[in-house]
């Protein structure tokens, strides 16, 4: 299972959260969120490109997560200034779904969505607690990307 995820993600993200994280620094909760929005567009992209409900019932069902995460980077690019927080995360969202979609349009779809399948099954069994705790483990392995506040 986790090897079907560790390929998916190689497969689609080949990379880093670098672009994101180059500009300010983020508090350890907001880089949290960041990644949390960065999966829930690959499963939104995913679920998409393979024509499968994952995506509607992830959200469903992470609905208060989902939120929590959104106003964490909605706090982050308040505090690092310049336009509406808002306008913000709805362009940083856009811009995830459409590098997603270019990474995966370029691909065979036979072979994406058959990588795709335990990604999203994992997805579709996802909640809470399970979101939080993905979405931590996906810090620690990309943390190197962030630049950290100071915390006090």
């Amino acid at each position: 299972m986790r090897v079907a995820a560790a390929a998916l993600a190689l497969l689609l993200c080949g990379g880093s959260v670098a672009n994101a994280a180059a500009t300010a620094c983020y508090r350890h909760a907001e880089a949290v969120a960041d990644q949390a929005i960065r999966y829930t567009t690959e499963i939104m992209v995913m679920s998409d490109t393979c024509r499968n409900e994952t995506y509607d019932r992830f959200q469903l069902r992470n609905r208060s997560e989902l939120v929590k995460f959104q106003e964490l980077l909605k706090e982050h690019y308040r505090r690092t200034g310049g336009g509406s927080a808002q306008s913000k995360l709805d362009a940083f969202m856009t811009h995830l779904a459409n590098e997603a979609a270019l990474r995966t349009g370029t691909q065979d779809i036979n072979q994406v969505c058959s990588v795709a399948v335990q990604f999203l099954a994992t997805a579709d069994t996802m909640s809470g607690e399970g979101f939080q705790q993905y979405a931590e483990s996906q810090l620690q392995q990309h943390g190197h990307d962030y630049k950290f506040c100071r915390e006090k």
